[in-house]
């Protein structure tokens, strides 16, 4: 009978505080953010595989491959971190197939990269009987993503996906995170405010975010103290959120967006500041893009009598809408037992 360990972990979306959380910043000055989990996924799937090799399936790019030895894996994009999965959990996999599935792709800004990170920490630890707490499973996958895999960002993303929910989260040389027990009226509330909308544009963050990193390693000054208001603005909006101001965010997120432009031009263009100015126009208080800039998914925050009127200005740019819930659950990981197990 086949034994399947299953794992998923929530993407996100971060309402302020996005860039504190980026070395070398948080060691020197200490960072904090405000996000929460959505109920979109980044799966892993672990079953023995009868063929006696290590099989890789990443459904995303419709990668079917059986590989005699880990090394192989560099032959084929987007798999450094399955290797590196492997490496920082101190593993030789023999005799396994790995089957990956992520609900957004690379450069979504939504930290897919981040959640599928957590979520094969997630699945092997499952599978190899490792027992690690959230906080050393959020520790694992950012080793394995910024440092094995070499994926240029932050800290939040990894901490998001593995704990779920509303989270304000701080880094130093530590990171703590501080769940926002949110009540279900202003979870609500705050859910019927909200536009999430796919630019159909992907980016390669990590293009974005060398600019970022050197200005901060240039010791920019400039630089430092809007990173240090972006910080600032996330401890204001989290009274807000657990004061349930929510008609008050839009100026909140447009200041952070505006201050994220000026740190650095790259991370908008033409089409999102064309996007921006429509929703504006049309109603929502206030939008920013996520994550690193330069494409992926835009938020938009509005008065719910008034989001009608401004999804409806967005659709005539033939972008999508996306429709999400909140996450609170983070990752989680299963076993199936199954003769025949069907992904």
């Amino acid at each position: 009978m086949s034994v399947v360990v299953r794992s998923r972990s929530p993407l996100r979306i971060s309402f302020a505080g996005g860039g504190s959380d980026v070395p070398p910043y948080p060691e020197k000055y200490g960072g904090a953010v405000i996000s929460t989990s959505i109920d979109r996924y980044a799966y892993v799937s672990i079953k023995k595989n009868n063929e006696s090799t290590l099989k890789i399936i990443s459904q995303n790019y419709g990668l079917f491959k059986n590989l005699e030895k880990i090394s192989d894996l560099k032959k084929y994009p987007n798999t450094s971190l399955i290797s590196a999965a492997f490496d920082v959990l101190d593993i030789t996999p023999k005799n396994i197939e790995v089957n990956i599935n992520v609900d957004s792709p690379p450069g979504s800004g939504l930290g897919s990269s981040s959640a599928l990170s957590v979520s094969l920490i997630g699945a092997l630890s499952n599978y190899y009987g490792i027992s690690l707490s959230t906080y050393e499973v959020a520790e694992s996958a950012f080793e394995l993503e910024r440092i094995k895999a070499g994926i240029k960002g932050g800290y939040q993303d990894q901490y998001a996906s593995s704990f779920g929910g509303f989270n304000f989260i701080e880094f130093s040389k530590t990171v703590t995170v501080n769940s926002l027990k949110l009540s279900q009226e202003v979870q609500n509330e705050l859910l019927a405010s909200l536009i999430l909308c796919n630019t159909c544009t992907n980016r390669l963050s990590g293009n974005i975010l060398k600019n970022h990193i050197n200005l901060l390693k240039n010791n920019d000054q400039e630089t430092f103290q809007k990173i240090s208001k972006l910080k600032d603005e996330a401890s204001v909006l989290k009274e807000m959120l657990l004061k349930g101001n929510i008609s008050k965010i839009g100026d909140l997120i447009n200041e952070q967006w505006n201050l994220k432009k000026q740190i650095n031009k790259k991370v908008t263009n033409k089409k999102i500041d064309k996007l921006y100015n429509i929703a504006l126009k049309a109603g929502a208080t206030g939008g920013k893009l996520l994550g690193a800039g330069g494409g992926g998914h835009m938020l938009f925050i509005v008065d719910p009598s008034k989001k009608y009127q401004v999804v409806n200005a967005l659709q005539k740019e033939k972008i999508d809408i996306v429709k999400f819930n909140f996450d609170s659950n983070g990752l989680q990981t299963w076993k199936i037992k199954n003769e025949k197990v069907i992904y």
